[in-house]
């Protein structure tokens, strides 16, 4: 069954049924023991650490779904398995119609990101990793799952580590230990590209590369944090607080960042940090821990990936990485500054100042690099994201 959504067909899926100490300078400084100091520092604090979220990590109606998700059966824990997969920023960039045969799913235009994501790459890929979770989980049901998506009736095989990984897949932006990942690892994860046709992975592993790519991505966070336009809208989906969270239930969270405990426990007792302040912290943590400890990064490959069943297809396969390297062990960690200043840069007619760099790092043409990341062994445990209601996503079809 397909259906037509704002801008393009929908795929469906069948089945049997002033300057003050901020929270980023105790960042900074938490290593050399201020922030124990300002840890004990009075009831003020204790105050705010509550209402910062500092005790209820992961806890309460926002992260219920984590936890609640082995429990669905039927419908229900299929369409629950879309909301749990990755997206972009933690946008949940999808409206679902559903009924006891066929869920829809639709681009909800009002969680794009048009700055950011100025060809609304990561938008459908957004699409394609719920599509692709909840293909998986349908078939470890037994439901016979079929994909309709443009009168394509491509379909995709599941295993049961796939679908055992759902509920504990999460994004884990913190160090990694370095430890290089085995050429059976690798194999593993290239072999998903065989369950979604018309897309490719780029593994790059030896140090010279790594070590290029990483500095590409540092000089792309740092176009990004110096063009204001792309800092407000990126820092417009950071929720400071725990009534940010409460409230929107999407996102990104301080408990997501991959920090240790005691820095992130002082994090949340200070006062809400600025933008200037995040995206300090963020180029911060690109060159001195994201880039620094990646063991290998992986870019899903398109034939074009500005085509809008391209961008789907090719989230359906970092569905599938993101879930197999969950069950390998593996922290993953999706990083498109590269792509993010590619696109924007093409929407505002200047020069591209990065494709030429990217495509020669990574042995492809740029137009065909659609979405990239980065893995390793984790240091500490990724924290949950939030995620909204089923109710405020899901209607009849």
């Amino acid at each position: 069954m397909t259906t037509t959504s704002d801008e393009t067909q929908s795929p469906a899926i069948e089945g049997q049924g002033a300057r003050k100490v901020s929270r980023r300078s105790v960042l900074t400084w938490i290593g050399i023991g201020a922030g124990t100091a300002a840890i004990a520092a009075g009831t003020s604090i204790g105050v705010r650490a509550a209402s910062n979220g500092a005790f209820t990590a992961g806890l309460g109606t926002p992260y219920a779904l984590w936890r609640d998700w082995a429990a669905l059966s039927g419908v229900e824990r299929v369409v629950a398995a879309g909301v749990l997969a990755c997206n972009p920023h933690n946008t949940q960039p999808w409206r679902l119609g559903v009924s006891s045969e066929v869920i829809q799913i639709r681009s909800d235009p009002s969680r794009r990101m048009p700055i950011n994501d100025a060809s609304d790459r990561e938008h459908f890929a957004g699409l394609g990793c719920a599509i692709e979770n909840m293909m998986i989980a349908a078939s470890a049901a037994g439901l016979g799952p079929s994909l309709d998506l443009r009168g394509s009736g491509a379909g995709s095989a599941a295993d049961a580590a796939l679908g055992d990984a759902i509920p504990l897949r999460h994004t884990n932006r913190g160090p990694y230990t370095g430890e290089p990942i085995g050429s059976d690892v690798l194999a593993a994860l290239s072999s998903q590209t065989s369950e979604v046709n018309g897309t490719g992975l780029v593994l790059i592993t030896d140090p010279d590369r790594r070590g290029r790519l990483g500095a590409l991505y540092v000089a792309a966070t740092e176009a990004i944090i110096s063009d204001t336009a792309q800092s407000e809208e990126a820092f417009s989906w950071f929720r400071n607080d725990r009534a940010e969270i409460d409230q929107h239930r999407d996102g990104l969270t301080l408990d997501g960042q991959g920090l240790g405990e005691l820095t992130l426990l002082a994090a949340k007792i200070l006062p809400a940090q600025s933008r200037t302040d995040g995206d300090a912290f963020w180029l911060k943590a690109t060159r001195d821990v994201h880039t620094a400890t990646a063991a290998a990064y992986g870019v899903i490959t398109v034939d074009d990936v500005f085509d809008r069943a391209a961008q789907i297809t090719g989230g359906r396969l970092l569905a599938r990485l993101h879930l197999a390297a969950t069950s390998l062990g593996l922290g993953f960690h999706h990083m498109n500054q590269i792509t993010e200043r590619i696109d924007r840069d093409r929407s505002l007619g200047r020069p591209d100042a990065f494709s030429a760099r990217w495509a020669e790092i990574i042995g492809r043409p740029a137009s065909t690099g659609l979405v990239s990341f980065r893995i390793g062994r984790a240091v500490r445990e990724a924290g949950l994201s939030p995620r909204r209601n089923l109710t405020d996503m899901v209607s009849a079809p």
